[in-house]
């Protein structure tokens, strides 16, 4: 009896770690799509892809991380808490939409993909955790496209909110991360104070804000437990309606152990926050 118990306590510990750490290597949404085992991208689940690296490397960024702690007045926090986080929203969402722009461009063509675009393309789904193709079909790229597009701003202030403490915590002081993202790997990040004995997780540690916040928006992207998320996403891309965070916050119930608790504490803090007027990244109909 003793085993049994135990055993339920170690699949649900280990099932929650699965979620927590970032994307799945298949979505229930795409089973004919699911990686293989010898298709499994190289990067270790969560981390930065090349293109990502490459990007951040030849973009680096001048801004300063505000000392949020030191700022005692609360509407001043906020707002340097918007101002600092929400350019690295846009500049994220601005890529996914690039990259939409032109799979939408090649979805109504009628030319043959080129050996450019199909590996190209091959590049978005490993990245996505799609399986790689020798061709690729209209319904292929548009599963890429259900899968590569824009998380609003507001949702994505309201849980880096959130899970910060409004950027006080000691993940994000000293890690750089705002969305309490794990890992596996041994001096990949913080070890939480809280964690049990038997855990190995950390807290990953990321070389600045904007890394955090393109990995934050590329677990939602990829994760088999946003499925959900990204069919609401997809739904008012179908209607031609606007994407919003109240909208797609119903999809994170797997973000947190507390379930629906926590989704009804995301949508409190869109609202209250009016963090609406963030949403400027949306593609036109």
């Amino acid at each position: 009896m003793e085993k049994k118990i135990l055993w339920i306590i170690s699949f649900t510990l280990i099932f929650i770690l699965w979620i927590k750490v970032g994307p799945f290597h298949n979505d229930l949404n795409d089973t004919q799509d699911e990686i293989s085992e010898n298709n499994t991208p190289q990067e270790e689940s969560g981390e930065a892809t090349p293109d990502e690296k490459s990007y951040f490397k030849s973009h680096p960024i001048q801004k300063e991380r505000p000392d949020f702690a030191a700022i005692t007045d609360v509407k001043e926090r906020k707002k340097s808490f918007f101002n600092y986080l929400t350019p690295f929203i846009n500049e994220k969402n601005s890529l996914i939409l690039k990259d939409r722009e032109r799979l939408n461009a090649l979805l109504t063509s009628n030319k043959k993909l080129s050996i450019k675009n199909k590996k190209w393309i091959s590049t978005l789904r490993q990245n996505h955790k799609l399986k790689t193709l020798e061709s690729y079909s209209k319904n292929d790229i548009k599963t890429l496209l259900n899968r590569l597009d824009i998380i609003p701003a507001s949702l994505v202030l309201a849980q880096a909110a959130n899970e910060s403490a409004w950027g006080t915590s000691r993940f994000a002081t000293q890690g750089n991360n705002y969305f309490g993202q794990w890992c596996f790997r041994k001096g990949c990040g913080l070890v939480p104070e809280s964690r049990n004995e038997d855990a190995d997780h950390e807290v990953r540690k990321f070389n600045d804000a904007r890394e955090s916040v393109f990995a934050y928006i590329d677990n939602l992207n990829t994760n088999a437990a946003y499925k959900k998320l990204r069919a609401s996403r997809a739904q008012l891309r179908r209607n031609k309606e606007i994407i919003t965070g109240i909208a797609l916050a119903h999809g994170l119930e797997h973000y947190s152990e507390r379930g629906q608790a926590y989704i009804e504490e995301i949508e409190s803090l869109i609202n209250y926050n009016k963090l609406w007027r963030f949403n400027r990244s949306q593609a036109a109909p």
